[in-house]
């Protein structure tokens, strides 16, 4: 059965076209997610199953197994894999708040510790159905469904983010991390390492031309920001502990920060005591993340 459209090289991530935004970061990601997958598989002499969905992410070639998305499915075709002794990579790509839309299938799929890869191109929205907000939406963001930009309020607290890659941890993964294609060494690595040890969840950072509001030619200078200023916090986990993989500089960040929420026509509206809470926010989710390095990271 034929999951994917193969060239004569068996390059099939170069053929991803789905009329993505010029630009689109998740169409980066899939493609270099893709690449790899591919390359680790020729290694091993097999060839892997790769599905998904989701906007960005290429859905017109990665749906051509009429398999979908969800982990549901995933666990189907595992299972009929197992009882025919088929031996073959899976990895399911999607994006686009499939994280909300598939939570309760793939925490079930990890749980029963089904060997495959997920990886979820998060652009903190639900940017193909109208750009409304999804748990993974930072505080302060104008969405359609909130344009007045309180997006994380609710009755004066602040909500921090979802973090489905700790969450997913809790729920049988051997391995999970935050990725971002800006920082690309970092990225191969968690990407074959997830390969590697099965169950495994990759959340790669991934912003949304149309519903983040930015010049398609500024992808690359956001992807880093985002990075870069703290508001995303590079970090993995697997059997030997937590380990952040990129230092975060408390000493000016703000700078970055500032650059970050400027570039962004959802963050337009924003004064300075915004600026002053998102700072304190980006400070919890950095705390967040060194407090988890120091309880369950390496023995030294």
């Amino acid at each position: 059965m034929k999951m994917m459209l193969e060239t004569d090289h068996q390059q099939a991530y170069r053929n991803i076209d789905a009329g993505q935004c010029p630009g689109c970061p998740s169409n980066l990601a899939t493609k270099l997610v893709m690449q790899l997958v591919f390359q680790a598989a020729d290694r091993q002499g097999k060839e892997p199953i790769i599905f998904g969905q989701g906007c960005g992410i290429g859905r017109d070639l990665l749906q051509r197994s009429g398999i979908g998305t969800h982990d549901s499915a995933c666990v189907g075709l595992l299972a009929a894999m197992e009882m025919r002794g088929v031996d073959r990579p899976v990895v399911v790509i999607d994006g686009d708040g499939q994280i909300d839309m598939g939570l309760d299938d793939f925490s079930a799929a990890f749980q029963q510790r089904h060997p495959y890869m997920h990886v979820v191109c998060d652009n903190q929205g639900f940017s193909a159905s109208g750009s409304h907000a999804t748990g993974m939406t930072d505080m302060l963001a104008k969405v359609s469904t909130r344009p007045d930009g309180r997006q994380g309020k609710l009755n004066g607290r602040t909500l921090m983010r979802k973090q489905p890659a700790m969450m997913i941890k809790f729920s049988g993964a051997r391995y999970t991390a935050t990725a971002s294609t800006s920082h690309l060494p970092d990225f191969i690595q968690k990407v074959e390492r997830g390969l590697r040890e099965t169950p495994s969840f990759i959340q790669v950072f991934t912003p949304c031309i149309m519903s983040w509001g930015y010049d398609d030619n500024q992808s690359a200078n956001i992807t880093r920001l985002g990075v870069t200023s703290g508001i995303w916090p590079l970090w993995e986990w697997g059997d030997d502990g937590f380990r952040r993989t990129l230092p975060f500089a408390r000493n000016g960040f703000q700078k970055k920060l500032h650059e970050y929420l400027h570039a962004q026509r959802r963050y337009s509206h924003l004064k300075d005591g915004d600026m002053t809470q998102y700072e304190q926010y980006v400070l919890a989710l950095n705390d967040q993340a060194d407090k988890l390095e120091r309880g369950f990271g390496s023995p030294k």
